[in-house]
């Protein structure tokens, strides 16, 4: 008999151990989320997430404003070929947006400033919203923009949609 319960007791925990533990929500929420992030050099980037100064040292030009929309400051922080604006949420600063400064750096994906339309099509696809010259493509909470005139790629911005 005591073996029949050692063995009962023994079966949720190999089974456990072979098929993952928890319920659905837990093993859905330590999925890897499908957002757009800017890789520059060794640093990934992603609007949102939480911005540590220590990581992302190195700036040129700091700038701080007056938040219109949040509960605190706005920061826009100037790197060589880019800058990055963060918000304050929770008393945390978080990452609003990337923003391309020239045509040094390109996107995760390949593009770049000064690169034509059609190579962002085929690269990122139709599946974007067009406002006038402005494509934007959606991840999640996230977008990647681009301005195009004359069928060249002028401004390039990763994004952060709050939700309000």
């Amino acid at each position: 008999m005591k073996k029949i319960i050692k063995l009962s007791l023994l079966i949720p925990i190999i089974l456990c151990l072979f098929t993952g533990c928890g319920n659905k929500e837990d093993f859905d929420s330590n999925k890897e989320k499908d957002v757009y992030s800017f890789k520059y050099n060794d640093l990934e980037i992603t609007p949102g997430e939480v911005f540590d100064k220590q990581q992302y040292a190195g700036y040129n030009d700091y700038v701080e404003l007056p938040s219109c929309a949040f509960e605190d400051t706005d920061r826009a922080y100037t790197y060589d070929h880019y800058e990055i604006t963060t918000y304050t949420l929770n008393k945390e600063e978080r990452i609003l947006s990337i923003y391309f400064l020239d045509t040094e750096i390109s996107t995760t994906e390949g593009v770049s400033i000064s690169d034509s339309i059609n190579k962002m099509l085929d690269v990122y696809g139709n599946n974007y919203e067009k406002n006038d010259n402005l494509y934007t493509y959606k991840k999640e909470d996230t977008s990647i923009n681009f301005i195009v005139e004359n069928d060249i790629i002028v401004s390039i911005e990763y994004s952060y949609e709050i939700e309000t």
